[in-house]
């Protein structure tokens, strides 16, 4: 049996997952998944708890951790250092362009179905809209078309992913990294 194995930066994308993990992996597929605090947290996990998670047989490991201003592939050749030759299954690295809410902006049908007052037909022609991994702070974004969070000072991060997460379509998104991340996970699952 495989067992994937999730290591995310924040707590926001532990709903994520739980919301689309189930509409890609097949029955003879378990996940786990470990939110962290931050980026630190994250990289801690990296060293102490992979090397022995990997140990464990079927077992696979993805990694996201978001890009925020920072350069993709600097990022992702930063994880695959710390990890280096400590792991020993089958794994994967994804950056989050930019971060997670770039996700949610990618599937305006989404945000529409937990939040019935956005409308996703006047937003998906926006030029900001066509490439949604370029929005440098898609959190702010999504406190501006949301009407319950106008005029708040910051988005309510957990509440946002919960209520969003479970309408995503894995099939429709306009974030080349949401699909990436997919097809990815897909490939990795297929790995004997």
């Amino acid at each position: 049996m495989i067992c994937l194995h999730i290591f995310t930066e924040e707590p926001s994308a532990k709903y994520l997952f739980e919301a689309i993990l189930p509409k890609l992996v097949s029955e003879d597929v378990t996940f786990r998944i470990y939110p962290h605090q931050g980026k630190q947290d994250l990289e801690n996990a990296l060293r102490k708890t992979i090397p022995t998670i990997s140990k464990i047989p079927g077992s696979r490991i993805l990694i996201t951790r978001d890009q925020d201003s920072a350069d993709c592939k600097d990022v992702k050749s930063s994880i695959i250092e710390i990890i280096g030759g400590h792991i020993s299954c089958p794994y994967l690295v994804r950056i989050v362009c930019k971060e997670l809410e770039s996700w949610f902006l990618g599937d305006l049908h989404a945000v529409s179905s937990a939040y019935p007052r956005v409308n996703p037909d006047s937003l998906r022609g926006k030029a900001e809209f066509r490439n949604v991994d370029k929005i440098t702070t898609p959190h702010r974004h999504l406190l501006k078309i949301i009407p319950e969070y106008l005029g708040r000072g910051s988005l309510p991060k957990l509440e946002c992913s919960e209520n969003i997460s479970k309408h995503l379509n894995i099939n429709e998104n306009r974030s080349n990294s949401f699909n990436q991340t997919i097809s990815g996970i897909r490939k990795l699952l297929e790995i004997k």
